[in-house]
């Protein structure tokens, strides 16, 4: 081994060491390629995590949004539902945005058009379904038109030897591309990208589903290939927004939070896509529910059927949906929402597909093999689309417990009441977002 890759391995055992992890950390594999680092961890079942760095573009990106102008929005506020609608205009995607993301859209399945005439992009995740904080990278899916592609068999692929010159020359079939490893076809439309003229260093990043990152503008674009996981999901985002028009700012300021206090957005942190569940869950479990459960929406709304299909328009099911009989208002549920997760009992499984939780044993099939065990970590959220899939198997125990404590911050802080009347210091949404000063504060 060499010196600088001994040196390497030594730091990040130290690193996995002082983490204090329940679970026991073999480092098997540690390998750097293109800014990526691959770590590979033991946990009863085998997980990759993906260490990447963040781009300078991404970086810009976060600038979109001024945290220390919000808090100045926020501090001239007379309640805490009036900071809540401020909030809530201030952070959300105006319809500027959501055009622009659409131009983004546009402008790629430009550039794909001329090596690829059958193929399209297409909007996905937040971007998608309304839910997105201002800033949000633009997620996309390259999808093609033909029958072949749409039928292709995914078990029978075979990785094929497509070189960018097949690419230019247009004679490379969808299916063939769909054949391709993922990362090698994502590396052709990489090289596509850069042969048009794109000079912003576009990036093949590796994990479950692999994605071509890159800048448009300032704004992150992260690319995939007929990503149906992200299209089931972003209809299922958008029909619970349209279902009751509580979800989407209850959403945006826990996802705010979160990312606030950097327990998102990151390796071994909690996606976006775990955030809107845990939202989903609690709406959920209300007196009366807010939210049915999700497999009441996949039955009203022929989901299934039609979960293959890219023209699929679920906002046509909403009138199958009555109106929740819940009045809660914005500022109880939030209070509800750290307060429910608070006091919950994480050895149980959150399971939205039927809005309750269930044992782990439940979950588990004698005749499962390793790989297709349902992945047990310190915070389990089953994904009701994929009830194999564990969405925040990859969190570790450090940013799980890290927004356990956080939890229990932020109830302290409802304790007292003065948190929430205006003043001249931190108060209300403030306090919750910085919690740790406005208690110090309150201490003095």
């Amino acid at each position: 081994m060499k010196p600088c890759a001994s040196a390497a391995k030594t730091l990040i055992l130290k690193w996995i060491k002082s983490q204090r992890c329940k679970t026991f950390l073999c480092l098997q594999h540690y390998k750097i390629n293109n800014g990526a680092r691959h770590i590979h961890c033991a946990t009863g079942v085998q997980n990759y995590y993906n260490f990447v760095r963040k781009s300078k573009d991404a970086i810009r990106n976060e600038k979109v949004l001024s945290h220390s102008y919000l808090k100045q929005l926020l501090q001239s506020c007379k309640s805490v539902k009036e900071q809540l609608e401020i909030f809530d205009s201030y952070t959300k995607l105006t319809e500027n945005d959501i055009s622009f993301r659409r131009s983004v859209c546009q402008n790629i399945e430009k550039i794909f058009k001329p090596y690829f005439p059958d193929c399209s992009v297409c909007l996905t995740g937040s971007s998608f379904s309304g839910l997105g904080l201002r800033g949000c990278d633009v997620d996309l899916s390259l999808q093609f038109s033909t029958d072949e592609s749409s039928q292709h068999d995914v078990s029978t692929k075979q990785d094929k030897s497509i070189y960018l010159k097949d690419v230019k020359m247009g004679n490379v079939p969808a299916s063939d591309l769909l054949a391709v490893a993922p990362k090698r076809a994502l590396h052709l439309l990489q090289n596509v990208l850069i042969d048009s003229g794109y000079d912003k260093e576009p990036r093949v990043l590796p994990g479950r589903c692999p994605i071509l990152s890159f800048a448009y503008d300032i704004t992150v674009c992260d690319l995939a290939i007929n990503n149906k996981s992200a299209f089931k999901g972003s209809n299922l985002m958008l029909l619970c927004r349209m279902i009751d028009d509580r979800t989407a700012p209850l959403y945006r300021f826990v996802s705010y939070w979160i990312k606030h206090y950097k327990m998102c957005g990151g390796p071994l942190k909690f996606k976006s896509y775990a955030i809107f569940l845990l939202v989903v869950y609690f709406l959920q479990t209300r007196s009366p529910p807010i939210l049915p459960s999700i497999k009441h929406m996949l039955d009203e709304t022929e989901f299934i059927k039609n979960c293959n299909n890219w023209s699929f328009d679920i906002s046509e099911y909403l009138e199958k949906f009555e109106r929740s009989k819940n009045s809660q208002s914005i500022e109880e549920l939030l209070r509800e929402f750290f307060t429910f997760y608070a006091e919950f009992d994480y050895t149980n499984v959150i399971c939205p597909l039927t809005s309750q939780l269930k044992n782990v044993r439940e979950l588990y099939s004698k005749n499962d093999s390793d790989d297709d065990k349902f992945q047990v970590s310190e915070i389990s959220i089953q994904d009701p689309l994929d009830l194999k899939w564990n969405v925040t198997c990859g969190v570790s125990w450090k940013y799980s417990r890290h927004f356990k404590q956080n939890l229990d911050l932020i109830c302290d802080i409802y304790q007292n009441e003065q948190f929430l009347q205006p003043s001249t210091d931190n108060w209300g949404l403030i306090s919750l977002l910085e919690g740790y000063d406005a208690l110090k504060s309150f201490k003095k």
